[in-house]
């Protein structure tokens, strides 16, 4: 679920990949051509997904680490969860799907700036700690953590601000929506209850029965972390970059 964060990035590190400051080797885009833009994405997570381009400003993202990643659902439906994750190793980004752009016209002002796509599969591995409930049933547990998302669809949309300095336009983070909406999840919680090994086994095969009520409970917490985790990376990357230097010259 984290690798949205990543997704959105990709897209401007392939536009800025031509900058002046930029290894010129690699290519950039004119404004607004979403497939030119989609092409480039593609052939940066292909080629450096695994190693990163740390000088075009592209991260490794095969696997890609994630310290710790919370999900408090308080609301008072038959699940009332609270996860924490640490030290989880996200995997499939690399095999990320751009299906459409829109937009990153020339003003940014005014102009759109959304990606739709898609991943095979997306896995997340790490430690976790729970506490909630399901209907009357109290939820406890900690251990090792597998989540599955198969063939999750993901839309982020972004608009920025805009301030000018010394003549040229650097951006700020100021809406960013995501969602995202996987076919099937699958979840296994090791060490639930105790280490009861039967009333650990009946909750996952609750859990995954029931997957997408869980998911329909837990995915405004989601959407939300990841575009507080999107908003960081960006607000990073506009701080290096004027908007002039994401493009080619018309």
């Amino acid at each position: 679920m984290l690798l949205l964060p990543l997704c959105f990035m990709v897209l401007l590190a392939g536009l800025t990949s031509g900058a002046s400051n930029f290894p010129p080797e690699l290519p950039r885009c004119h404004k607004g051509d979403t497939s030119c833009i989609i092409n480039v994405s593609h052939m940066l997570i292909s080629k450096y997904a695994r190693t990163g381009y740390p000088a075009a400003g592209f991260p490794q993202v095969e696997p890609f680490l994630v310290k710790r990643f919370d999900i408090s659902d308080g609301r008072t439906g038959s699940l009332n969860l609270k996860l924490n994750f640490k030290d989880v190793n996200v995997e499939g980004l690399s095999g990320v799907k751009f299906d459409r752009a829109v937009g990153f016209g020339a003003d940014p002002a005014t102009s759109k700036f959304e990606m739709y796509g898609s991943f095979p599969k997306i896995v997340l591995r790490g430690k976790y700690v729970a506490d909630g409930r399901i209907l009357i049933l109290p939820i406890r547990g900690d251990g090792d953590a597998e989540i599955v998302l198969h063939n999750p669809k993901f839309s982020v949309k972004f608009k920025p601000g805009t301030q000018q300095r010394n003549g040229r336009t650097f951006l700020s983070v100021d809406k960013l929506k995501v969602l995202v909406e996987p076919q099937k999840m699958n979840i296994k919680l090791a060490n639930l209850f105790n280490g009861d090994q039967a009333l650990g086994t009946n909750l996952n095969q609750f859990l995954n029965d029931n997957w997408v009520d869980v998911w329909s409970e837990l995915h405004p917490s989601i959407h939300v972390a990841i575009a507080e985790i999107m908003k960081s990376v960006l607000t990073q990357l506009f701080k290096r970059f004027a908007y002039e230097d994401l493009f080619l010259e018309d």
